[in-house]
Formats: C-alpha cells, structure tokens, sequence
C-alpha cells in the first residue's frame, strides 16, 4: 500500500470519527481542507465501499494520465482556472480525449495534478468598505440555518432555524424548527420575532429565497402568495440581495455562524420544545448580552432605545380581515380563481392594489388601499369565470381632467387650483365628480377673493375636500362683506335721481288741533 492511499485511510476513518461525534459536513470540510460533497460521500460508504472507490480512482487517474502535462502547464500559467474550464480546453485541444469522462473525474484529476505538482488554486480577494450605522428601528436582516445535533436517545436530529437580527442594536431572534421551514411557517416565525422585539423595523433584508420570492427581473419581485399577503397586511419594506452575493446582509451571516459555533455545537437535542427555551435563554445571557465585537455596546441595552423607533405591531390573527388583490395592467383582478374588472384607470403602474373583503349574500366588496370603496360584484358559482362591469368600460379620467381644467380657470392662480384639485382625485377617485361639482358652483359666484383665500386655508391645513373647501368660501365671504363699505344704489335711469331725491311736504299738527277745536 503506498502512501497516497494510507493517507486516504486515515482521512477517511478521521470523517467517519467527526461524523459520529455530531459534526456537520461543512465543519468537517473546513477542518480537513476538502469539499463538502467528498465529506458526505465519505460518511455514506463503509469500508469495503470505499476500499473499490480507491481502487476506482487509482484506475481513473491512469486513464487521463497522458493528460497531465498538459494540465500542469495550463494551471501553472493560470492557477485560478477551473475545474470547468480546464475540462473544455481538454476537449479543445485534444480531439482524441474521451467523451464518456465526466466533469467529476476530471475534477478530481486537476485537484490531483495542483497537489502533486503544488500548484494552489488563487482565490479572488473581495474588497470591502465599512458602511454607516443605520438609523434604530430602520433595518432588520433575516437569514436562515441549519445544524445536526446528536439526539438524547442516540442517533441524529437535523434542525433548522430562523435568525432575526435588527442592524442597529445587534438583538437577535431565532426560531427553530424539527424539519425544512415553509412560507407559512415562517411567517409564523416572523411573528415570534416582532412579539419578543416589541415592533417592526421599517425594512428587513433577505437572500432570494425560494419561501418569500420566486422570481427577481431587473429589480422586479416577485413574492410567493403567502409572503405578498403578509407583507402587504403588516406593511414593511423589502430588500433582497443579490444572487450569489450573501454577504450584503453580514450581520445576520454572522449571527448564523455565532448561533452554530456558540449554541448549538456539541449541544444534545431533546425535542422542539426544549431547544426553542434553550435557544432562547442562550440570547438573554450570551447572545444579546455580551458585548458585541463591532459595536462595543450590549445589543440588550441598545435594544432599549431601539424599540422606541420600531412601528407598532399588532399579530396577522388581530388585523382587519382584508384580502389583498392585485391590480392588472387591464384594470382587473383575480379572486379565488374568477377574473373580476374594477374601472379604467385604477391601474396605476406595478404597485397597484386593492382591498377586498366578502359582504353578506356572496357579495365581493372592493376598496381601495385607503379603504374607500371601489366597486362591488358578485361572486359567481365555480371557477374560470370573467366577470366585467360594463360601467367600468368607460374611461372617465379624460372627462375628469377636462372638469378640473375648467374649474381650474376660473381661480386667480389656475396652477395651485389645479394642484388642489388633482389631490382630492387621487384621494377620493369614486366621489371626485361630486367634489368638482361643488367647487364650480362655488367659483361660478365670480366672488374671487373668497375663492384665493378658502384655497390658500385648504392647502395650509391639508383639507382637499369639497365640504371644508365650501365651509372656507362661506366664512371668507362673510369675513369679506363685513369689512367692504356699503355699495350706493345704483338707478336704472340717472336722469331720475333729481326726482328721487324729492322730500315730500309735511302737514303741521297743529292745524289740525285748531281744526277739531272749532
């Protein structure tokens, strides 16, 4: 036996040692300098398996022998090269290099070749740059983990955890679970979070991951189901990092790794329970309460003024039964398998959303984000059914617009005028109409200087609405005519003021005395 495959027996009883002890395949790998996958092939073959994997290799190796010249010089010249890469130039340059080696054989030969020959693979160093600290209750980053833990009663338990990190105060949450999380269950974890921090921050970070997002284009997201409607319930921001680029969302990547390192190696699982209590008594006396190595502050004590700033939570089963909906671009949405129209130019871009909540007798009740009511439907037997107002059909936006232009003219300042009546369309789009029809009744009185100034009071006190719009022109009117002189009367034929201004004769009483007398 020469001494390449003594080395590889006593690598291989090493992994099998770790493996029992409880350790993880990345742990091992990281200690041993091999790959992750070598570890779990090495801990899934018993001794007579991996006796034929040698002998295997040992045949392999002879096979893509003639080749190794031409590796090592290739490697020499470029040591970052791949694997991949040195694959293709050998079907490149040799037409005779067989088709049936795969890309795992011919891995394993270049890490063959760089150990035989000492040629290093050169890692790309990453340049990184201190970033500024984040207002409190801005930001949080969540991330998730995984570990084997060694069970009380023998054998092996795999756990999985959820880590919550606000960014500011460094306190931390986990949450774990006895298998692979799904959607719903973390949101279930999420709400944990929000309870034992007392808030939500403004944004949370995360990897794309298959729970929360199913697809990014360009900087378009978009969530799975479960996720949109729980994001859109608690309203809170959303950043996802870019693929393969984990580490812009650090802190949390090292709370993962301190949670592995610190918590849970050589911890014994006993059961889901138990291991949640622990997880959560490690944070309240190491995790969230020694000093933390960036900061120097104690993320406990940081969290005390932190959750000052964090928005008030209140749990999914508390908030007011809405389902959300989506607008599309042809101003419809879809319910429970059943196309439904809403009217033109409700959609206003890819942010467009609905509130719909079910009324008595099957009734589908639409309301806008503002809960203003939309519109209303029936809701349909069965499925695949369309259903279309055929009031919504009209587009009414341009007859609106042309209404706030007139309107508009008849102000001294047309452009506030037009900037005070877009705002009570875009607050009030079912009643806008109404409100436009009050405001031009009250402009067509030509009482211009009450109209300047009940705009003026409405946009200083943010009243966009028709009725505080009257209640204004009425009192500046008022105000107006009190401190105006009294206007002269005005007669249809000058010529006759001469005539108007005629005092008639009086009697004396006095005659009429001696008259009575006699």
């Amino acid at each position: 036996m020469d001494k390449k495959t003594i080395h590889h027996w006593i690598m291989y009883h090493e992994i099998q040692k770790r493996h029992t002890s409880g350790e993880s395949y990345s742990k091992i790998a990281a200690d041993l300098g091999l790959d992750r996958r070598t570890v779990r092939r090495y801990t899934q073959m018993n001794e007579e398996a991996f006796e034929v994997f040698l002998l295997g290799q040992t045949e392999r190796r002879k096979l893509l022998a003639p080749y190794e010249e031409f590796v090592r010089e290739r490697l020499t010249t470029l040591p970052s090269a791949s694997t991949a890469q040195v694959h293709d130039w050998l079907k490149e340059h040799h037409a005779d290099f067989p088709s049936t080696i795969g890309p795992r054989t011919v891995y394993n030969f270049v890490m063959w070749v760089r150990g035989k020959h000492r040629i290093p693979c050169e890692e790309k160093v990453r340049e990184y740059f201190p970033v500024e600290e984040l207002p409190y209750g801005f930001q949080a980053q969540v991330d998730f983990g995984q570990c084997v833990l060694r069970q009380a009663g023998g054998g092996r338990q795999k756990v999985y955890f959820l880590a919550l990190v606000l960014s500011r105060s460094r306190m931390k949450y986990l949450y774990f679970l006895d298998r692979a999380f799904t959607t719903e269950e973390a949101i279930d974890a999420h709400e944990a979070a929000f309870a034992y921090l007392g808030g939500m921050p403004m944004e949370i970070v995360y990897d794309q991951d298959r729970l929360f997002l199913v697809d990014e284009r360009l900087g378009d997201l978009l969530l799975t189901q479960g996720f949109k409607q729980y994001v859109f319930e608690q309203q809170f921001g959303l950043y996802f990092c870019r693929k393969a680029d984990p580490q812009s969302k650090g802190k949390v990547e090292n709370v993962v790794g301190y949670v592995k390192k610190n918590f849970l190696y050589g911890r014994v699982y006993h059961d889901l329970p138990t291991l949640q209590i622990q997880g959560i008594a490690w944070l309240e006396r190491t995790g969230n309460a020694l000093t933390h190595g960036t900061t120097g502050k104690i993320p406990a004590e940081e969290w005390e003024i932190e959750k000052q700033h964090l928005k008030s939570w209140a749990p999914v089963s508390l908030l007011s039964d809405w389902v959300m909906g989506t607008v599309r671009k042809n101003n419809t949405f879809n319910f429970r398998g059943n196309v439904y129209s809403v009217p033109q130019g409700t959609y206003r871009g890819k942010n467009s959303y609905l509130k719909l909540r079910i009324g008595e007798g099957d009734a589908l009740l639409v309301y806008t984000t503002a809960e203003e009511l939309l519109c209303r439907h029936q809701i349909p037997p069965g499925n695949g059914n369309v259903i279309i107002n055929t009031d919504h059909k009209r587009d009414k936006s341009a007859k609106i617009t042309e209404l706030i232009t007139q309107i508009a003219a008849l102000f001294d300042q047309p452009e506030a005028a037009t900037g005070f009546l877009e705002r009570i369309r875009r607050d009030k789009p079912r009643y806008v109409r109404d409100h436009l029809l009050v405001i031009r009744e009250l402009a067509a009185t030509g009482n211009t200087g009450a109209l300047q100034d009940a705009l003026s009071e409405c946009q200083e006190k943010q009243l966009f609405c028709a009725m505080a719009f009257k209640a204004l022109f009425n009192a500046c009117s008022q105000r107006n005519q009190v401190c105006s002189p009294g206007n002269k009367i005005k007669l249809l034929d000058p010529a006759s003021l001469t005539k108007a201004e005629i005092l008639p004769a009086k009697s004396d009483v006095n005659f009429y005395e001696r008259f009575f007398e006699n």
